[in-house]
């Protein structure tokens, strides 16, 4: 008997044994549970916070130009990283369940104008590729093409212009000189209109060109800008990205045309926003006024491309040319004065299509006899051109194509920057965004929090707006 007793004591003490251990490893398997509980619960909580505090983005930043951003001034003017730690505090403390947050602090803001504006130029591209047809694209990237041949064409004309003038110009001091015989100067109009702004002609009714003017001195492309954790490297700048980043100025930035041909009523900041990416000067007409040279140079090299193609207009031009010279001993006289006819002729012309381009017509970029408008007699005359104002060719470029094309022969960081000028002019002018500075939003950025809910908890986590 005392046998059999001593024997249940042995087994009883082993379950005790084996009890104690068991209940450790439950207690360890549900302190774990519970962390992993509180865990889960902090991570929730943290995502909630998240959402609030980006649900707290610039609405006029979305509105007019399609981007996520947080102002880190919140209307404000100076820059409250303070607020936003105060703001994610009180987000986290309205979800924790029984706790509170006992330090947080923020770090490695991704910023707006990060990269000189490449952090922007992501974004800008990956809100284009969303919604950007194949159709458009490949309307887009022919941009390039055409701005090749024009700044082949463009120089061509120049030198052409300035090197056949110069050659006239001797021929006829050699005649005068020799044959003490003057030379006819048909082209002395012309030569009075290109010294000056021909803005007066291309401008169907030159009382609506906007008088604004932007102070550019504290600008982002001027002044120093705030430095955050940099672009995403999500759309690196690159030939493919560069097409979308240009679908995107073309969509969100007015041009000339808009006001001067749609009688669109004029908004914030400069009015020629298109043109100022383009030139880059302080004030809507001296904008329009680079521009429109720049299409006129463009155009001027199209058309005296053409024009030496164009058996007919080359004739017509030689035989003006012998019939003004007349009898003459001066060899090469006739040749220079018909290839300065030429150039005038194509000087006319060029001055018609970009008049076309700001009535809001078409205007072929390749001519032909079909598209060709303006007659040798009526280009070296060169008065009120009113009456093609309603005319235009049914293939041809819009103005909002021709700045395309040379938006396409500005440099990427140029555009970058001043279209980041004309955002902050934009919302600046707008109600309450008078104090909004770009390099004060952000995207994205790093926050770590301590928090206590029946255990301290620390958790870092990266916040941002997924695009």
């Amino acid at each position: 008997m005392k046998a059999g007793i001593w024997k249940r004591g042995e087994i009883t003490v082993f379950v005790s044994l084996m009890l104690s251990v068991l209940l450790f490893f439950f207690q360890a398997a549900f302190q774990s549970a519970r962390y992993a509980m509180l865990r889960s619960e902090m991570q929730e909580t943290l995502e909630l916070a998240e959402y609030s505090v980006l649900s707290e983005y610039h609405r006029e930043l979305l509105e007019n130009y399609g981007l996520f951003y947080l102002d880190l001034s919140y209307g404000g003017g100076a820059e409250e990283t303070a607020y936003l730690e105060q703001r994610l505090t009180e987000f986290l403390n309205e979800n924790l369940s029984a706790g509170e947050t006992k330090g947080l602090d923020t770090w490695d803001y991704a910023r707006m104008t990060d990269g000189r504006g490449t952090a922007y130029y992501e974004q800008a591209v990956a809100y284009m590729k969303q919604k950007t047809g194949a159709s458009l694209l490949q309307k887009l990237k022919e941009y390039e093409e055409y701005g090749r041949q024009a700044a082949e064409n463009e120089a061509d004309y120049g030198e052409a212009d300035a090197r056949e003038s110069q050659n006239l110009d001797e021929l006829k001091r050699r005649r005068e000189k020799e044959e003490e015989k003057g030379t006819p100067d048909p082209v002395s109009n012309t030569n009075r209109l290109k010294q000056g702004s021909i803005l007066h002609l291309v401008v169907k009714d030159p009382d609506k060109i906007s008088g604004k003017q932007a102070d550019l001195s504290a600008a982002p492309s001027s002044r120093t800008l705030l430095t955050g954790a940099g672009a995403r490297g999500r759309n690196s700048p690159g030939v493919g990205n560069d097409v979308f980043f240009l679908a995107y100025l073309l969509e969100h930035f007015s041009d000339a045309a808009e006001f001067l041909a749609e009688d669109k009523e004029s908004g914030a900041w400069l009015d020629y926003q298109l043109e100022y990416l383009i030139a880059g000067k302080d004030t809507d007409i001296a904008n329009l006024e680079a521009v429109c040279g720049r299409l006129l140079a463009i155009r001027e090299g199209m058309n005296y491309v053409y024009l030496l193609s164009d058996t007919a207009k080359v004739a017509e031009c030689t035989a003006l040319a012998t019939a003004l010279v007349g009898a003459t001993l001066i060899p090469g006289l006739v040749e220079a004065l018909k290839q300065v006819l030429l150039l005038a002729w194509a000087f006319a012309e060029s001055v018609l299509d970009v008049r076309m381009l700001l009535n809001g017509k078409r205007t072929a970029f390749y001519k032909d006899s079909s598209t060709w408008k303006l007659s040798l007699s009526r280009a070296l005359a060169l008065g009120s051109l009113s009456d093609f104002d309603e005319q235009e060719d049914a293939h041809g470029l819009m103005y909002q194509d021709y700045l395309g094309v040379l938006l396409t022969l500005t440099g990427r960081e140029k555009k970058i920057m001043r279209s980041l000028d004309a955002v902050e002019g934009v919302i600046r002018e707008k109600s309450g965004g008078q104090w909004f500075y770009t390099d004060q939003c952000v995207d994205a950025f790093w926050m770590r929090a301590v928090c206590t809910n029946g255990m301290e908890l620390t958790s870092e986590r990266w916040i941002g707006y997924e695009w």
